[in-house]
């Protein structure tokens, strides 16, 4: 197999797991910043 050949089969892969993970890492911060906001906001409730 030639190395084209090889991006091809593992490209595709790398690039999946790659967005995947970014996409964890932004939903984190995003869930993060939701929880901050609620209890900043039932602090302000009591």
């Amino acid at each position: 197999m030639s190395a084209l050949d090889w991006f091809g089969l593992v490209g595709p892969y790398v690039l999946f797991f790659g967005m995947l993970i970014a996409y964890y890492v932004w939903e984190g911060r995003r869930e993060r910043r939701l929880r901050e906001r609620y209890d900043e906001e039932v602090e302000h409730a009591r």
